[in-house]
């Protein structure tokens, strides 16, 4: 695994300079674009050092009873009047008492380009190269000065502005008594003041445990993005756009899979009752259609024959289970039916023949045969 530390060489940050770890952080490296950095791997990590400057921060109490949303909120209402563009161009964080606020669209761009990176990536404030809790520190570093307050607040300034900005310093804290780390000449006359001296090192900034510390790094999902962070080759970008395609494309299918059984149950259903009456235009509930075959047998027909007197004859015909029944065939002159099964259980066949005269009806031809425990075949009835 190798650890790189990028900073870029200004504000604009289009290049700049990096150190890594085959060489302990020792010699500074030029880069001209980020994409420099895409043959880095999954075990490789890479801490960009983003200018203090471009980022405002101030120390504010979090309240661990509500969520860092509300947090945020809270924090955002109580600067507003601070910011000098508008509060929806910014975008905020909040990490161990401290809240930064930064330009919306200087984050988005950084981000933007580091989310292309396989490697892992912290993106942090660049004073924090020589932060020490409870202890005030300047350091030069990159042709500015950092300043690492006790808070965790922090900025950087340049050598032109070092003197003004040590002077407002002082003047909000008297008792301001920072080590430093200074190489510059005329900066160590500026704060030849200051007698503490700081050791500072890329090597022991690397080592450090980085999630007590704030990551702005927010991986931007997008296809481009994960090809490049799984490094897909393009077989698999194949497979799995296949993959997502058929996933997507599969409830759809078994829809209208289930709409062309459900239309092939139903056109079989009204051929069968097409059968018993020419009238039939559509099939709906078998039973009750049943019923309204029934019906339609003349009240002077019923009179004049006794037997059919009680119509719940017919129940028998129910009683088979329509989903078991291919044709019904009904004489009412002779009262006489021809019904033909398919597939119907054995145990149900023999249960249902069994009691037949409980339905006033006399088998008068079996020519089921049985396979598999399923009876199929024809039988015909008489309506005693």
């Amino acid at each position: 695994m190798k650890t790189y530390i990028i900073y870029p060489a200004k504000t604009d940050l289009k290049n700049g300079y990096y150190h890594v770890s085959d060489d302990s952080f020792t010699n500074a490296h030029n880069f001209f674009d980020l994409s420099e950095f895409e043959s880095l791997t999954h075990q490789d990590r890479l801490i960009y050092l983003l200018p203090s400057s471009l980022i405002n921060n101030i120390s504010y109490e979090e309240n661990n009873k509500i969520s860092d949303e509300n947090n945020i909120a809270n924090f955002v209402s109580e600067i507003d009047t601070q910011i000098i563009n508008q509060v929806s161009e910014n975008k905020f964080f909040i990490k161990n008492n401290v809240g930064y606020v930064l330009k919306k669209t200087t984050y988005e761009k950084i981000n933007a380009q580091l989310s292309s990176l396989k490697c892992k990536v912290i993106l942090i404030p660049d004073y924090f190269v020589n932060n020490k809790k409870t202890e005030d520190r300047i350091t030069e570093f990159n042709n500015n000065y950092l300043f690492s307050f006790s808070d965790g607040t922090g900025t950087s300034v340049d050598s032109n502005s070092l003197e003004d900005y040590l002077l407002l310093v002082k003047k909000s804290l008297p008792n301001f008594n920072p080590s430093i780390n200074i190489q510059n000449k005329d900066a160590q006359d500026t704060l030849k003041n200051f007698k503490n001296k700081s050791k500072f090192s890329l090597g022991a900034f690397a080592e450090q445990d980085f999630n007590a510390l704030p990551n702005f790094y927010k991986f931007n999902v997008s296809v481009k993005n994960l090809i490049k962070r799984f490094n897909f080759s393009r077989t698999e970008i194949y497979l799995y756009t296949a993959l997502i395609v058929f996933m997507l494309s599969m409830p759809y299918i078994l829809i209208a899979q289930n709409n062309k059984y459900a239309n092939t149950y139903e056109e079989e259903t009204f051929k069968v009752f097409k059968k018993i009456d020419k009238n039939t235009k559509r099939v709906v509930t078998p039973k009750a259609q049943i019923d309204q075959l029934i019906n339609q047998i003349p009240a002077s027909y019923r009179t004049k024959n006794n037997s059919y007197n009680n119509l719940e004859d017919f129940e028998f015909l129910v009683s088979l289970g329509d989903k078991y029944i291919n044709a019904v065939d009904i004489n009412i002159a002779n009262q006489i039916a021809t019904i033909t099964i398919k597939d119907m259980p054995e145990i149900q066949y023999q249960l249902i023949s069994g009691i037949a005269n409980r339905f006033n009806v006399l088998i008068l031809e079996d020519e089921i045969s049985v396979s598999s425990s399923l009876a199929s075949g024809l039988i015909k009835i008489k309506f005693e």
